[in-house]
């Protein structure tokens, strides 16, 4: 009996007749999403950092070293510099950098940084030990690089994203030289050094590296003529000693004549073979002595002292490694009767290096820099919620909170993860994807660090110049990836690495020039959203972003969409009742993967643009909602409707917890990154898990009547399968539904047909 009248109930409906005695009703409101509670928990990272440091003297004569550490409101460190014990002599603060890449001391000794993501430029006076705030050098750029300092004091370097060249000086402020050369791709003007013998400044660029001489009294730029087309994307650093520049190019020793101003040959002391350039691995090198600057070279895996004949235009390694890492830093002070060289050694652990060049002995040194709170990149709860995993910004430094007793542990340094995943196997096991080698990796935490934990599957900058791993997941057997390129390239890519062969197969250019943004997997169906973003550098190309059915058999596109017109990045997606849901930009999308079409989109308000291809998440939480992470806000949306409301504001990722916490990472006032974590807790509803199903089904039968939630938490389905399971009356079951019709969330049309296919 049942049956025949679920066949009338979609005769009837299907026929839109109204049944008799039911009056017309205006369509059926939809209730909000449950609320919830936002729960700053935290720093959970401080990482010592540095990415250049400096030698100087205080008034006193002290010999100091200088470190500007990475993190949130970063600090100069101004430490003693002794062959020994070293003493902290201040910390002082930058207030709004989130640290200070560049670092250089003129010759009053005043210190100077220059800083992100402000592009502010700092001065610290040893004499009065004040810091100031000298603001931003150019309007409208936010990072500074590569800062060096003439005699009489005036301070240059150079910007992102418009690469200009800039000059300070207490007397006459800042001075805007403009960008070296009219190419919209060069963003970054990474490195600069003075050359008091012609009154010259040499600035290196990046994405694409080049070589550029500046006339100081003409204001003319001209570029330096190469022997051979640099490596890599940036001129790193500049030098300059006795007549030569002396460029780190993506990790290679390049010499130019600074009066003719192009490239010389240099000569490997140790085979006495003549090249274009020689592998070195430092930020910057010494000041002369005796005709020779130092720096490191990499012999194996160790750093090793290094020198630069300049009189013979020779190379030389010695046999004294710095086994903290690369020298970024160096200064010379006199012990005894005679000078010796001190650098930093290495980013990431205060490491320091001497050299005496008359004993020709050497030494390490450890700084006791402050380490500072460190931008938060990523949070991964494991499957049962007892711990969490923190990444960190920059250092990609790792740690591990035991959520019962609130201890945090650091665990093996991962690198910057750009995304990265939970395993499908019974122990926590982390899969990542880590820039800037676009390395894939496998690592266990509940096992030693070794030379196979982290194990490294594919280095993909190598293979197929993709360095941002954006999206890391595990489907049947293989970790998969959707990459970015490297700096200043187009077309990003899907690898796939096979976990039982561990074979790795790379395709590019899956959407020609797209980088590759998001990743859903249906059946055995792949699909894959992409950005018109290129490598860092890069400016979108024109057009929309894709979604596409990728066949990982054939590595081809099978079919493709733009859900969203004009949109730049489609930077999520996830799957529901075998249906796809999306990111693109702002904007929530459902796409029907059979019909190949868009089934709904809703611009989410009040959010700006959000475009870039690692600003987005999606997650179907068990109560029901679609919550969406988007840019710096956090949604709770009706996956029937795609509509719904901001939860959180400043706040970043999202990833759910097996206690139903969303856990997310929070700025806290004043900062320019998130370096607290924060759970979510929705607000409890009815229904625990509802019934979200797009058909209501009675009996076993599918009618065509739209499921959709009718209470908060609770969908039309719940309602109905609540009435039959408590074997409701008809008078009851009328009283029931009345409760939605009443509330405005159920018409009395779809009352009276329900009522009668309940009879």
């Amino acid at each position: 009996m049942l049956t025949v009248l679920l066949l009338s109930l979609v005769v009837v409906i299907a026929g839109q007749v109204p049944a008799v005695g039911t009056p017309e009703s205006k369509a059926a409101s939809t209730p909000p999403p449950p609320a919830g509670e936002l729960r700053d928990l935290g720093a959970t990272i401080s990482s010592l950092t540095v990415v250049e440091g400096a030698y100087g003297k205080l008034p006193d004569g002290t010999f100091v070293a200088y470190a500007p550490v990475m993190g949130e409101n970063a600090e100069l460190n101004v430490t003693t510099s002794v062959n020994g014990t070293n003493t902290v002599l201040g910390h002082y603060p930058m207030p709004g950098a989130s640290g200070g890449p560049t670092i250089a001391v003129g010759p009053d000794g005043v210190v100077y940084v220059g800083t992100y993501y402000q592009g502010h430029l700092y001065a610290w006076n040893p004499a009065t030990k004040e810091m100031s705030d000298l603001g931003q050098p150019v309007a409208g750029e936010t990072y500074l690089f590569g800062l060096s300092v003439a005699p009489d004091g005036t301070v240059f370097g150079g910007t992102y994203p418009n690469a200009h060249v800039f000059s300070y000086h207490p007397d006459r402020g800042f001075t805007d030289y403009g960008k070296p050369v009219d190419n919209d791709e060069i963003k970054y003007l990474k490195s600069t050094v003075y050359d008091p013998d012609q009154n010259a400044l040499f600035v290196g660029t990046q994405p694409i590296p080049k070589l550029f001489k500046l006339d100081l009294a003409s204001k003319t730029f001209t570029e330096s003529q190469v022997s051979a087309p640099f490596p890599g994307a940036s001129v790193i650093d500049l030098d300059y000693a006795q007549g030569r520049v002396l460029a780190n190019v993506n990790n290679t020793l390049r010499v130019f004549d600074s009066v003719a101003n192009r490239e010389v040959d240099v000569t490997d002391a140790s085979t006495g073979q003549v090249a274009v350039g020689l592998p070195m691995v430092a930020r910057g090198v010494s000041e002369p002595r005796d005709g020779k600057v130092y720096f490191s070279r990499l012999v194996g895996t160790v750093s090793h002292l290094s020198y630069y004949d300049l009189a013979t235009d020779t190379v030389t390694t010695t046999r004294h490694p710095s086994s903290r890492g690369a020298l970024i830093g160096y200064g010379w002070t006199t012990e005894g009767d005679h000078e010796v060289l001190y650098s930093l050694a290495g980013n990431y652990s205060g490491g320091g290096f001497r050299y005496d060049p008359v004993s020709d002995t050497a030494g390490t040194l450890q700084y006791p820099f402050r380490p500072a709170p460190a931008g938060l990149q990523h949070v991964l709860p494991n499957a049962d919620g007892s711990e969490i995993f923190f990444d960190a910004f920059l250092n990609g430094s790792t740690s591990k909170l035991d959520v019962e007793s609130g201890v945090l542990t650091p665990v093996t340094r991962l690198g910057q993860a750009e995304d990265w995943t939970l395993g499908p196997e019974e122990e926590t096991t982390i899969y990542a994807g880590v820039y800037p080698n676009g390395t894939l990796i496998r690592y266990r935490p509940d096992q030693p660090a070794g030379p196979d934990n982290p194990k490294t599957f594919a280095t993909l900058k190598t293979s197929d110049a993709q360095i941002r791993p954006l999206d890391v997941q595990v489907h049947d057997g293989v970790l998969y990836a959707a990459t970015a390129p490297d700096y200043g390239l187009r077309g990003g890519a899907i690898a796939a690495v096979d976990l039982t062969s561990n074979e790795v197969k790379v395709t590019r250019n899956v959407v020609q020039d797209h980088t590759m943004a998001s990743l859903a997997f249906l059946g055995d169906k792949i699909f894959a959203g992409s950005s018109t973003e290129g490598g860092t550098g890069t400016d979108p190309i024109e057009g929309t972003a894709k979604l596409v059915e990728w066949d990982p058999a054939t590595r081809q596109v099978v079919r493709t969409a733009e859900p969203v017109a004009d949109a730049e990045s489609i930077n999520a997606l996830t799957v529901h009742n075998g249906r796809l849901y999306g990111l693109a930009d702002s904007t929530v999308f459902e796409f029907d993967p059979v019909a190949w079409k868009v089934i709904r989109k809703v611009a989410l308000d009040g959010v700006g643009a959000v475009r870039a291809a690692s600003r987005g998440e999606l997650i179907f939480h068990p109560n029901g909602y679609l919550y969406a992470s988007v840019g710096e806000s956090n949604f709770a949306l009706d996956p029937f409707t795609l509509t719904g409301e901001r939860q959180t504001e400043k706040t970043y990722r999202l990833e759910l917890s097996a206690d139903r916490d969303l856990l997310m990472l929070v700025w806290p006032e004043g900062f320019e990154n998130p370096i607290h974590y924060g759970r979510f807790t929705p607000a409890a509803t009815p229904c625990e898990t509802p019934d979200t199903r797009d058909k209501l089904t009675i009996g076993g039968v599918q009618t065509p009547l739209r499921n959709r939630f009718v209470i908060t938490g609770c969908t039309l389905q719940d309602v109905v399968d609540k009435i039959i399971d408590g074997g409701s009356s008809g008078s009851a079951a009328a009283r029931e539904l009345d409760r939605y019709v009443a509330a405005g969330t159920l018409t009395a049309r779809e009352r009276g047909d329900i009522l009668r296919a309940l009879r």
